[in-house]
């Protein structure tokens, strides 16, 4: 199975976001409202864009093979309209292009929204300007480079026996709380990293530049 052809892109709105890695592959791109400028600025055509317009150009609405437009007063962001999308399109993994360049209470909400429970059926990812950050509630890879250092955050709960392999301190049944700083400026030992945890949600995350 190419699952590429089940992976989404989606664009949030807000700056343009910064960043030099490549996007994956990917058969949908939803935007949720001006996300469908900056995902223009790419040259990236998108499927579905999905909001209150209160912040999109005209010309990308109009561009947009398909456009659903909500109240600009409704009780979920348009990121969780766009999730929600991909879930009904049958996507199995997405990733979510962000920025940290407009509103911090935005881009930190963005995070919590990815990493809520009821989105378990969807693996994502996001990159957020130039850090990459991966949700993990079963098992994962990680890839970069010795020494490089990545840290895992407990979401919405502990997260119960974390275990890892290619981190210069490895975790073994670890138990990680919620506000616990245990997890914070590990490193790798290797080119990849496995992390698998039993219960619950960690996010892990990663600068993509060296310093």
């Amino acid at each position: 199975m190419n699952m590429s052809n089940m992976h989404a892109l989606i664009f949030t709105g807000g700056p343009s976001p910064s960043f030099d890695s490549p996007l994956p592959e990917a058969s949908l791109i939803i935007a949720a409202d001006s996300g469908a400028d900056n995902a223009e600025e790419l040259s990236l055509k998108v499927d579905l864009i999905i909001g209150d317009f209160d912040s999109c150009s005209e010309g990308a609405i109009q561009k947009a093979k398909e456009a659903r437009r909500f109240p600009r007063d409704k009780d979920v962001t348009d990121l969780e309209l766009a999730l929600a999308a991909a879930i009904e399109k049958d996507i199995f993994s997405v990733t979510i292009i962000t920025s940290t360049r407009g509103r911090f209470d935005h881009t930190f909400g963005n995070i919590v929204v990815a990493s809520s429970n009821r989105w378990r059926d969807l693996e994502i990812d996001l990159f957020v300007d130039d850090t990459y950050i991966k949700v993990i509630r079963d098992k994962t890879k990680l890839r970069g480079n010795p020494s490089d250092p990545v840290t895992l955050f407990a979401m919405g709960g502990t997260a119960y026996s974390i275990t890892s392999k290619g981190l210069k301190w490895e975790l073994d049944g670890t138990d990680l709380t919620v506000g616990s700083g245990l997890g914070i400026s590990n490193e790798f030992a290797a080119h990849e990293a496995e992390i698998s945890i039993d219960e619950g949600t960690i996010i892990s995350i990663q600068s993509l530049v060296s310093y």
